[in-house]
């Protein structure tokens, strides 16, 4: 019987099913004597017999119930002040436990990979039943893990409450491991955990002012590392930030004949029919007067995070509008594709010839193999009556100009992974004179930081001189966007010239966030700041 129901410790008497969905296992010690816990002496004299039930795992789907022949001893040592005392089953069961230890081992684990009430009610069809709370009580019971103190460290922050309260994840990005999670994101707090861990000798962090100053303050020997991709990502929002400024002014560019357009550009979704023309009226009213706003509240010496606290929009908006020349009109709606892509040169004609007959001019397309339904033509045509297709020659015409965002990605992107209509673009812009000049200069930017990148921060001999020069030229190209954001790169200059010379980065750190953010899920954003870092740290 014991080989079927092995319990440690114990003879198994026998097995009785006392419900379909669970089975009881009769059991008793098998040592002759026991060790009063308070002296030490052992015992043979037996005072009396009672039973425990605890729970085990559970067998063939079923749960599992234990009924085991405890008994009392007497304490024959006359110096102790106890006189009787039960015992003990240590591998087995702790003292007064309801459940066995590997059965309250394994619920725990579960814990750590599914929470509280997504544990409790998994382990409910495991034949393993158990409360949502007494899942928790499992898990922080777990010891942590015992880990080797890092020498290469990953700092970046994650949300607890997005937008409200931030914390801060470490990781070892030799041992691929999450190391600590700090309650918020000060200098203070990271400076004082860095103190009491003097083994770490890199930090890769983001362009946080306060990481960087907490490991000035906790680890000032310590190298620090600036994340490539969070440059290329602060370029990118330079760019745009400077693009809006002067997108209005981009507008007014000349076009440039580039030949024949594509069908996608030819059609005639570039206006807008006359529902829509008001709804965007309506928006454009809104924004125009939020653009005003925020400019009387720069004017009355308000900060950016006080305005944006009191109108409720982004930081990234007050940004824009106070950064703007004039008010920022979004740019045109570019046309999507569609399957009638391939066919529209032909019903053109056919609508010219005069043929509005939806069905004919279905039938005559699905002969040339035209796959979509008669209602999607329908729906062109109908459009196509309300706005009537652009005039002019095709190389006249005057193409979309794409929104500061997207004209940002196309600059900061390798020229080699544009695609023609990215080039055209950028053709086009680049008949402002002040995008012609600045435009070289954050590509060589861009493609310095790149290059460390792809060689894994293996950057020429040369590459301070190189960066040392960038600098000066961005800090004097007279536009005031790219002189702030070249001071600012100017005071981090050596933890990014150790990005460009070191294969360390954050990208660990960002993945292990991702993980973090399941975790906080699935307790469904209640769990506090214990137990999520218990639970990070036991499932790393």
């Amino acid at each position: 019987m014991n080989e079927f129901f092995p319990v440690p410790g114990c003879c198994v008497e026998h097995v009785t099913r006392i419900s379909p969905t669970s089975i009881q296992i009769s059991a008793q010690v098998v040592r002759h004597e026991a060790i009063c816990p308070d002296c030490g002496t052992a015992s043979q004299a037996v005072h009396s017999r009672y039973q425990r039930h605890p729970a085990d795992l559970p067998s063939l789907g079923g749960e599992v119930r234990l009924l085991l022949s405890v008994r009392r001893f007497y304490c024959r040592n006359p110096a102790c002040a106890r006189l009787t005392f039960a015992e003990t089953i240590p591998d087995l069961l702790a003292p007064k436990a309801r459940r066995t230890r590997r059965l309250a081992a394994t619920q725990g684990r579960i814990g750590i990979a599914c929470g509280g009430e997504t544990g409790a009610r998994l382990m409910r069809f495991l034949g393993m039943p158990v409360s949502a709370d007494t899942v928790v009580r499992l898990v922080r019971a777990v010891p942590l893990p015992v880990r080797a103190p890092p020498r290469v460290l990953g700092v970046d922050d994650w949300a607890r409450r997005k937008g409200q309260t931030y914390g801060t994840i470490l990781v070892d990005l030799e041992e691929h491991h999450v190391v600590d999670l700090l309650p918020d994101r000060t200098a203070q707090t990271l400076a004082a955990w860095l103190r009491e861990h003097d083994t770490v000798s890199v930090i890769a962090r983001d362009r946080s002012t306060e990481y960087a100053r907490g490991a000035n303050l906790g680890a000032p020997g310590a190298t620090q590392v600036v994340d490539r991709w969070h440059l290329l990502r602060n370029l990118r929002e330079m760019i745009e930030r400077w693009l809006a400024g002067i997108h209005d002014r981009l507008r007014q560019l000349p076009p440039v004949h580039t030949g024949e357009l594509s069908p996608r550009q030819r059609r005639g979704t570039f206006s807008r029919t006359r529902s829509e023309t008001a709804r965007t009226q309506d928006s454009r009213a809104r924004r125009l007067a939020r653009h005003e706003e925020v400019h009387r509240r720069l004017q009355a010496g308000e900060t950016i995070l006080a305005i944006s606290r009191a109108m409720g929009i982004s930081r990234q908006t007050v940004r824009s509008f106070a950064s703007a020349q004039s008010f920022p009109e979004h740019a045109e709606r570019r046309p999507v594709t569609s399957a009638l892509d391939p066919w529209l040169d032909h019903l053109e004609s056919r609508l010219a010839e005069g043929c509005a007959n939806v069905a004919e001019l279905w039938r005559d397309i699905r002969e040339r193999g035209y796959p979509g339904s008669v209602q999607q033509l329908h729906r062109w045509v109908d459009r196509r009556r309300e706005v009537p297709a652009p005039s002019g020659r095709p190389s006249e015409r005057k193409p979309i100009l794409a929104s500061a965002r997207q004209l940002a990605w196309l600059l900061v992107r390798s020229p080699d992974a544009l695609d023609e209509t990215g080039k055209a673009t950028l053709a086009w812009i680049a008949q402002d004179a002040e995008v012609a000049r600045l435009n070289p200069l954050i590509a060589r930017f861009g493609d310095l930081v790149r290059a460390c990148g792809v060689t894994r921060g293996k950057a020429p001999e040369d590459s301070p001189a190189i960066l040392a020069r960038w600098l000066d030229e961005a800090e004097a190209c007279g536009t005031p966007v790219v002189e702030t954001f070249a001071a600012g790169l100017r005071q981090d200059q050596a933890a990014i010239q150790a990005a460009l010379t070191l294969p360390w980065s954050s990208g660990q750190a960002e993945g292990q966030i991702n993980k973090l953010k399941l975790i906080k899920r699935q307790m469904y954003g209640r769990g506090n700041f214990d137990l999520i870092r218990r639970r990070v740290l036991l499932a790393a």
